[in-house]
């Protein structure tokens, strides 16, 4: 039975409280520059104050509930600030597969003669360069959003400057303002020593996709050759890279199947439903995140396979796949016109997954998939410097899903708990997300002072 529509008196404010949560042993001894160590956790609360235990911070007093802060972040018009240009890039896969890559091209702003105050620009300059690179039958890309030429691709293939890999959550893309918020914060605080790109899921962003293969929770095999590319390409290179959501989920599965193999200097993760069941009960049994967001992110889901149809359906003409569905042999042979039809009435991601996602999988069930694929297994497992941000109010990932256990057991996680929030956001009184700012401090700290 679900819960009554009372919204839990001890999770309103905007005065919030950071809580860290580690192994009381202490944390992974971080090698400083200067010779000395720091351990993960104490260098948190040292270069990045704002997380210190106990410390203390100010959102939106109108936006004083998870729900309210996180509606405003989703339904708000954000369009005016934050004003990032990406270059894209189509990224092939081993698979057969694309996805795409927005890489932040700070230079851009000069080009196209970008005033931050109107946010004007040079949009017929833009929209001619623009041109120029889109490829035939593309669909049309978000704001100040271009296809790279090929010296500027070469230029962007051969840097060597220390890269944050950005990946998105479940209804999103490069085009949120969180991505484009923390992506500009990391190119302001460190004057440009960094290059920051977003890594879009297949089928996300605009982008097309070739095969009938989307995304899924431990599905990290597009995450494992970006990395090992760039890699390969500049191997002294130090990346970090940070998780949003369920790009949390991603990263997260991706650290600890990993271990120490990653190929990660050091990673953040916001607002992740670690434990995918009992987010999934969250958004089920709570009255305002179902009637709030369930639906939304349902229909997000839908619409991203209506769009790719083309490419995903399976027709009665199709061979079946020979073998039987499991993780290691995803089959894709839901992806039916009547499925797509019934799906217009889904008004949950458990009756998406139930439909598509789990039986692709090979599981019976929404809930069987969701035991299994929580990155709340993983985490254990995790052997670079993490920083984990969760709130307590978050309406879309539930106080029963931060990993309080997990986080004392590992060295190398330091989770950092907050009773205000929301998912996701964290907007104070000028409607900027404060959680961007600590994670983009966290990185530039940790590049400029760790071995």
């Amino acid at each position: 039975m679900s819960t009554l529509p009372i919204v839990n008196p001890f999770h309103w404010g905007f005065r919030g409280t950071v809580d860290q949560v580690f192994n009381p042993d202490g944390t992974v001894p971080l090698k400083l520059k200067n010779g000395q160590e720091l351990q993960l956790h104490d260098f948190i609360s040292k270069e990045v104050p704002a997380l210190a235990d106990r410390s203390q911070f100010e959102l939106n007093p109108y936006l004083f509930t998870g729900y309210l802060q996180t509606m405003y972040l989703f339904g708000a018009d954000f369009s005016k600030s934050n004003l990032a240009f990406y270059g894209r890039e189509i990224v092939n896969f081993s698979d057969g597969g694309i996805s795409t890559a927005d890489w932040l091209k700070s230079g851009w702003e000069s080009k196209y003669g970008l005033d931050k105050a109107s946010g004007k620009f040079n949009r017929e300059k833009f929209a001619e360069d623009a041109s120029a690179t889109h490829p035939e039958s593309w669909p049309r890309l978000h704001p100040r959003t271009r296809f790279l030429t090929s010296p500027e691709l070469e230029e962007t293939h051969q840097s060597e400057k220390p890269l944050v890999v950005i990946l998105h959550g479940l209804s999103g893309g490069s085009h949120e303002l969180i991505c484009r918020a923390l992506a500009l914060q990391i190119a302001q605080i460190s004057g440009g020593k960094f290059d920051v790109v977003v890594l879009n899921s297949r089928g996300c962003a605009r982008s097309k996709i070739t095969t009938r293969k989307l995304f899924y929770a431990l599905f990290t095999d597009d995450l494992h050759e970006f990395l090992s590319r760039e890699k390969k390409w500049h191997p002294n290179k130090k990346i970090y890279t940070v998780g949003f959501s369920f790009g949390g989920t991603i990263l997260g599965n991706y650290l600890g199947q990993k271990g120490s193999r990653s190929l990660v200097t050091a990673a953040a993760i916001l607002s992740t439903p670690w434990d995918l069941y009992l987010s999934a009960v969250k958004m089920n049994d709570d009255w305002w995140s179902r009637k709030l967001f369930s639906k939304s992110i349902a229909q997000f889901l839908v619409r991203l396979v209506k769009v790719n149809m083309k490419e995903l359906e399976f027709k009665d003409t199709d061979e079946k796949p020979k073998e039987p569905p499991s993780l290691e042999h995803p089959s894709f042979d839901v992806f039916t016109a009547d499925n797509l039809k019934k799906a217009y009435s889904f008004k949950s991601t458990a009756e998406f997954d139930n439909v598509f996602t789990a039986p692709c999988l090979g599981f019976k069930t929404a809930n069987e998939y969701y035991n299994a694929c929580g990155s709340i297994h993983q985490l254990p497992n995790v052997k670079v410097p993490l920083l984990i941000i969760n709130s307590k109010d978050d309406p879309m990932v539930g106080e029963e899903a931060i990993p309080f256990k997990y986080s004392r057991e590992n060295k190398n996680v330091t989770l950092c708990v907050t009773d205000l929030g929301g998912h996701l956001a964290y907007l104070d009184r000028s409607h900027n997300p404060w959680a961007i700012t600590q994670i983009a401090n966290y990185f530039c700290k940790f590049d400029e002072l760790v071995q």
